[in-house]
């Protein structure tokens, strides 16, 4: 007697990337006109949250309600705060809490897990039952964006800083075949990573990315180049008569007469004031002995704001924890939507990542259709 083989159980991994995840959506919806239905569905961050709304069966709402967000729209949502985060996150979980109605995870339409990371040891944590929404506030908890979830006796926070891409998770949910879709894996390129929130405006539109992200606030004045030059030199005199108050008896033999001496470069902010002794390019000495090597920004130049010093570190950390992770716990098939254009707050630009994650999955569907047998 002849058995049948079973079809393989497929397990989908949504990626974390903040709103580069609305690819997600693209992604998702080139699946299901091909024919593939996961069988389970994990994610982290942004992941999660889509793979819940997606196991929720509320796809086409998600879809409607991103292709309605303005940058204002995104701005009110984000409620402002200095505790445990800069952003508390009520406003945006109150509307999915709507959605989900209460649900746990066991009620959702297909198995569920959500990826987040214990604050106090680093261990990556599977949520796998209870409330679906405590599932996704912890896991989308960015450290210094998002206050951390009090979660079964310990503070939890996103999952990407532990596992940004949860293949195993999916493993450990039994999935044959994994599909797994990463989010970052382009977009270390030296651009500003801030998108919306940035202080400078998009200069060159990204290919396929649809028009720049509008900037919140508009580039400053430029200061006058003679303005610049006679702070500058005010501020190095002063700096020098400072430096030598303040210097300890000793620490460096003065020049002979007529003796050139390379002054380091003097940094200054914005406003052509310079920045504290303290925060100023060190000595030869430091440096064993050698000139200092280090360029003071040109005055153009812009100290990286909060929120882009934080999404830049944000980037930096989950590719490279990415790219670790999947070195040992690699996917069936690896999705990479071309992503690298789009800031992490750029919520607003929902139809250029819909279209790349859904392009994206089309461009690796005879891969999938070879694992699953159907060609």
């Amino acid at each position: 007697m002849m058995h049948r083989r079973r079809p393989p159980r497929v397990g989908l991994v949504l990626g974390g990337g903040a709103a580069r995840g609305w690819a997600h959506i693209g992604a998702i919806r080139a699946l299901e006109e091909a024919g593939i239905k996961p069988d389970v569905v994990c994610g982290t961050s942004i992941g999660a949250l889509v793979g819940a709304v997606y196991a929720n069966g509320d796809l086409d709402w998600l879809e409607e309600w991103v292709g309605k967000l303005t940058w204002q729209t995104v701005v009110r949502l984000l409620d402002l705060r200095f505790s445990g985060g800069l952003l508390g996150g009520r406003k945006v979980i109150d509307l999915f809490a709507k959605q989900f109605d209460g649900r746990t995870i066991d009620e959702l339409a297909m198995p569920f897990t959500a990826v987040a990371t214990e604050l106090d040891t680093g261990r990556e944590v599977w949520l796998r039952d209870g409330g679906v929404v405590d599932a996704v506030r912890a896991s989308i908890a960015i450290p210094g964006l998002f206050t951390p979830i009090w979660h079964d006796g310990v503070w939890l926070v996103d999952g990407g800083l532990s596992n940004p891409v949860p293949v195993s998770a999916a493993r450990a949910m039994r999935a044959d075949m994994v599909i797994a879709i990463d989010l970052n894996h382009d977009i270390l390129n030296g651009r500003d990573l801030g998108g919306m929130l940035d202080t400078l405006p998009r200069e060159t539109p990204v290919e396929g990315a649809g028009a720049g992200a509008p900037a919140m606030r508009g580039a400053e004045p430029e200061l006058p180049l003679d303005a610049l030059s006679g702070a500058q030199s005010e501020a190095r005199s002063d700096a020098q008569s400072e430096a030598q108050s303040d210097a300890p008896a000793g620490s460096l033999p003065d020049a002979p007469p007529g003796a050139h001496v390379a002054e380091p470069p003097l940094l200054l902010r914005r406003n052509g004031k310079p920045f504290p002794n303290w925060l100023q390019p060190s000595g030869p000495d430091v440096l064993g002995g050698g000139p200092d090597v280090r360029v003071a920004p040109p005055p153009s130049a812009r100290v990286p704001s909060l929120l882009n010093s934080i999404a830049q570190s944000i980037d930096i950390m989950q590719v490279r924890i990415t790219r670790s992770r999947l070195a040992g716990e690699p996917a069936d098939v690896l999705i990479q939507p071309r992503l690298g254009g789009m800031g992490i707050f750029d919520f607003h630009r929902a139809a250029p990542a819909i279209a790349e994650g859904r392009a994206a999955v089309q461009y690796m569907l005879p891969a999938i259709k070879a694992q699953l047998g159907m060609e």
